[in-house]
């Protein structure tokens, strides 16, 4: 199953075509596209400007978000997310703790493919990345 990192999300948004097609891909094929609360956290950010939301932006993000499954973090997911960060750092290959708790809401979820455009996500074992 895939997981839709944010870097989709946002091209999804701008209308950008590659993405656009994944999604649509997948939704007529009867796939319901997933994200996490991270993702949907970074996506809501860009929402705002000079710390006021746009409501033209939120509301569009916000019914984007109700097309996808969007994954909590649960205490499975947190352990996940810990064990990955942890086992990058003692190898030198650190990720950010976001992209770290991503996967570990993936992995703890049944989700082994993230579609993104982030490179880090290659150094999680058990993690598929599929690129657009």
């Amino acid at each position: 199953m895939r997981l839709l990192d944010t870097t989709i999300l946002i091209d999804f948004v701008r209308r950008r075509d590659a993405a656009r097609r994944i999604v649509q891909e997948a939704e007529e094929a009867g796939e319901r596209c997933a994200t996490t609360e991270v993702n949907a956290f970074e996506l809501l950010m860009g929402t705002f400007s000079k710390g006021r939301v746009r409501p033209d932006r939120r509301d569009e993000v916000q019914r984007f978000l109700r097309r996808l499954d969007v994954l909590p973090l649960e205490r499975t997911g947190a352990l996940r997310a810990a064990e990955i960060a942890s086992r990058l750092r003692a190898e030198g290959r650190d990720i950010g703790a976001l992209d770290a708790i991503i996967a570990g809401i993936a992995l703890a979820s049944g989700y082994d493919t993230i579609v993104t455009r982030d490179e880090s996500f290659r150094r999680i074992p058990g993690i598929r990345v599929e690129t657009y």
